[in-house]
């Protein structure tokens, strides 16, 4: 499996990987119920497991230092699992898996293309975002990849799977190229990788053009930040359809319009996009 370890030091949920000889760190995020740690992790042969552990077990920040968790971890026990839990107890107080099982995750339901790509076909480049990567593949070439880490992430990318659906075909955003999987499971997708730069307001009259191509469809976009517009001389995209939904609402696609200038004229919006700017 080829991954690239590279990664911002400052944020060590954008890390892409640490490599022992046979471990893959691949994620690292907070349960956003409890206090525990969770990992996405690879195995020698490929296999991808889930492994949290409780907060309090290690000190420090040896949870977010993929080096020395590592060696920190005790024996992974053999057999065909997929999550684990570590803790430690006053009788047993050195970390230790509390449990191991094959448990059947959550998945993205809403299949509808034909073409499915396994993670561990992906070169890994770099993180834009914890959930999004510029990835290599060798059938696509450079790919964004999106995908969910952990279950609790499934159902965003259930509902943007499924606004794919409906923009297939009409050269609004990037194309979608296939599902993403993990041992058959659908964690996310693969997008076209644009080039482009943000909208400003000097491209307003594109951008008008391009949201009223979406609401002919009856969608909503939801979040028509100036980055969410990928620019070139040949065309206007939109990306990021996290929040879009259908809607036949005359006055909200209205609003929405509207409210398009301000979006280009503001120099913050959110700049955590799904695409790098290239141009």
């Amino acid at each position: 499996m080829e991954v690239s370890c590279e990664g911002d030091a400052s944020d060590d949920r954008i890390r892409i990987c640490t490599r022992t000889a046979d471990l893959v760190v691949l994620d690292i995020a907070d349960d956003p119920d409890t206090a525990a740690t969770h990992y996405r992790l690879s195995t020698n042969s490929g296999r991808i497991v889930y492994v949290f552990i409780d907060a309090g077990v290690y000190d420090g920040d040896d949870d977010y230092f993929p080096p020395r968790l590592l060696d920190l971890l005790p024996p992974f026990p053999s057999g065909d699992w997929n999550k684990g839990h570590i803790i430690k107890t006053e009788e047993r107080p050195q970390p230790h898996f509390a449990w191991t099982r094959r448990l059947d995750l959550p998945k993205i339901t809403s299949i509808w293309h034909p073409t499915h790509v396994e993670f561990h076909e992906l070169r890994i480049d770099s993180k834009l975002m914890p959930n999004v990567a510029e990835a290599f593949h060798p059938e696509f070439g450079d790919v964004i990849a999106k995908y969910a880490r952990f279950e609790w992430e499934i159902s965003s990318y259930q509902a943007e799977t499924e606004v794919y659906s409906w923009l297939e075909g009409h050269n609004i955003g990037p194309n979608f190229l296939g599902h993403l999987t993990e041992g058959g499971r659908v964690i996310g997708f693969l997008l076209q990788k644009l080039a482009g730069h943000h909208a400003g307001i000097q491209d307003l009259p594109r951008c008008k053009d391009i949201v009223c191509k979406l609401h002919s469809l009856d969608i909503l976009h939801g979040d028509l930040n100036r980055h969410n517009f990928l620019v070139n001389q040949e065309q206007v995209r939109l990306i990021d359809f996290e929040t879009s939904v259908r809607a036949q609402d005359e006055d909200k696609q209205a609003e929405e319009l509207r409210g398009l200038k301000g979006e280009l004229l503001d120099g913050s919006g959110n700049a955590s996009t799904t695409h790098p700017r290239t141009a």
